[in-house]
C-alpha cells in the first residue's frame, strides 16, 4: 500500500455533488442528450457515491493532528495537550462507533481517463498492439494499451483507526512527561499511518448502468428513447470488453441477451421496472467483479 505523510482534505471543495449535473431523463428531449451526457453524468454520480462514504469525524479527527503538532512547536504545550486529550477522546468515541470497521474512509480522490469509445476504432487498435508486442516493439505496445483506457480511478485514503489511535495516545504520554520532540514525532508518526486504496472502475460498464437507470424512469412514457438508451448500453458493454477490462464474449452474453429480451419487452410494451432492476442488477454485479483494487 502507498503511505501518505499529510492529506489536504479539501474533498468538499472539488467534489461537491450537485444533482442537477445528472439531471432527470423525463425532461430531456431526446435520447441523444443522455447519451452525450452519460460520462459526464456517470462520473459525476460515482464521485457522489464515494464521498458518502467519507467519515466525517474521522477526517475531522485526522486534520487535527496537524494543528496540535503547529500549537506544541511554537511553545503552545498546554493548549496542544489540552486538544490532545480531547482528540483522544474522540478517537475512542469512533472506535465504539465503528467497532467492527478497521479502517475508515477519510478523503477520496477522483481521476477520469477518457480513451477510445469507438468499438470500431478499438479493435483496430487491439489489432495493432497485438502486433506491435508481437514485433517487441513495446515502446509502440505501451502507447496504444494508454489509448485503450477508458476508466475512473478512485483513490479513497483509509484511517486505520486502532493504529491510529494508538499512535496518537503515546503521542500524549511523551507530551505529559515533558518530551516535547518526541511528542511530535509520534505525532507525524501518526499522520502517515493512513493507507491508500485504489480501485479502477471499467468507464463504459458503469455508464450502462447510468443508461439502464434512465431508460428504467422514461420507457413507459416513451418506449423509442428507452428502447435507444437500452441500445447504448449493450454497446457500452461491448467496449468494456473490446478495452479488456472483460476478457471475452462469453463473460458478456448473459448480459447483452438480458438486455436484448427486455429491447423486446419494451417494443411490445411489456416491460416492467421489475425487469429493470434486475437487468440493473446483473450489470452491476459484473461492473463490481470487473473493478481492480489495489
Amino acid at each position: 500500500m502507498l503511505r501518505l505523510t499529510a492529506i489536504l482534505l479539501m474533498f468538499f471543495s472539488f467534489l461537491t455533488f450537485n444533482s442537477s449535473v445528472l439531471g432527470n431523463p423525463e425532461e430531456s428531449q431526446t435520447a441523444g442528450s443522455l447519451i452525450e451526457t452519460s460520462g459526464k453524468r456517470t462520473t459525476e454520480k460515482i464521485k457522489a457515491e464515494e464521498v458518502a462514504k467519507i467519515i466525517k469525524e474521522a477526517a475531522s479527527a485526522y486534520s487535527e493532528v496537524n494543528r496540535i503538532i503547529f500549537l506544541i512547536s511554537h511553545n503552545k504545550t498546554e493548549e496542544g495537550e489540552k486538544l490532545l486529550k480531547q482528540l483522544i477522546d474522540r478517537l475512542e468515541k469512533l472506535t465504539k462507533k465503528h467497532k467492527d470497521v478497521k479502517e475508515l474512509p477519510i478523503n477520496v480522490f477522483i481521476t477520469e481517463i477518457d480513451g477510445i469509445t469507438d468499438i470500431d476504432q478499438a479493435e483496430k487498435l487491439v489489432k495493432e498492439l497485438k502486433k506491435a508486442i508481437n514485433n517487441n516493439d513495446f515502446i509502440t505496445a505501451r502507447y496504444i494499451l494508454d489509448t485503450l483506457r477508458n476508466e475512473i480511478i478512485v483513490e479513497t485514503v483509509n484511517l486505520p483507526l486502532d493504529l491510529f489511535t494508538e499512535t496518537v495516545k503515546l503521542a500524549y504520554r511523551f507530551l505529559k512527561e515533558g518530551k516535547i520532540d518526541s511528542a511530535v514525532s509520534q505525532l507525524k508518526i501518526a499522520t502517515d499511518t493512513v493507507d491508500i486504496e485504489k480501485t479502477i472502475i471499467p468507464k463504459p460498464l458503469s455508464i450502462a448502468l447510468l443508461l439502464i437507470e434512465d431508460a428504467s424512469k422514461i420507457f413507459k412514457k416513451d418506449p423509442d428513447i428507452a428502447l435507444k438508451l437500452l441500445k447504448e448500453a449493450k454497446k457500452q458493454i461491448k467496449l468494456a470488453k473490446v478495452l479488456g477490462y472483460v476478457t471475452s464474449d462469453r463473460e458478456i452474453k448473459p448480459l447483452i441477451t438480458q438486455i436484448e429480451k427486455l429491447e423486446k419487452s419494451v417494443s411490445e410494451k411489456k416491460g416492467t421496472q421489475e425487469n429493470f432492476k434486475s437487468l440493473f442488477k446483473s450489470v452491476e454485479e459484473f461492473k463490481t467483479k470487473s473493478e481492480q483494487t489495489q
